[in-house]
């Protein structure tokens, strides 16, 4: 950023950006009780007689169950804390990444357009996704809070000169 840069907004995505992976998260929780706890008969007859190195096969599974729910609770959220939008007074800047970062900054003088979309329950959460267009190249803002300031404070910005030293 430049020398008197002003940060207008500074936002990371709604944890619905990893929907999937919370869901995948209760799944796999509520397999492992199920499993762990013989609530379900059927499964108990099938596999109450395997056992390995003393283990059940249902308790070898619902270990791997929830293993394998807390993996995917913890990709959700390294998946939203690696995520950054700014905004500043010049420029839009975008970040992902944790081991191997990725910066796109795109200047109001390149803007040609900025597109809202969102769904019924994006509108009722008011949550939305900005699509950044450039011409040449986009940036997506996916899962933002507030979704129409923020396309407002772009668009009101759109074609503006950059920064001068």
């Amino acid at each position: 950023m430049y020398q008197g840069e002003q940060t207008l907004l500074e936002t990371r995505p709604t944890r619905l950006i990893s929907f999937k992976y919370y869901v995948l998260f209760v799944l796999a929780e509520a397999l492992a009780l199920i499993l762990f706890a013989d609530l379900v008969p059927q499964i108990q007859n099938a596999v109450g007689t395997i056992s390995i190195l003393g283990w059940s096969l249902g308790t070898i599974l619902s270990v791997v169950l929830a293993a394998l729910g807390l993996l995917s609770l913890v990709t959700a959220e390294l998946k939203r804390a690696s995520t950054h939008y700014i905004i500043t007074d010049n420029k839009i800047i975008r970040r992902d990444g944790i081991l191997n970062k990725r910066t796109m900054m795109v200047p109001y003088t390149q803007l040609e357009k900025v597109d809202l979309n969102q769904s019924l329950l994006q509108r009722v959460l008011r949550i939305g996704t900005l699509n950044i267009d450039t011409g040449d190249d986009s940036i997506t803002i996916d899962m933002v809070p507030s979704p129409t300031k923020v396309q407002d404070l772009l668009s009101q910005r759109m074609g503006r000169r950059a920064f001068q030293r």
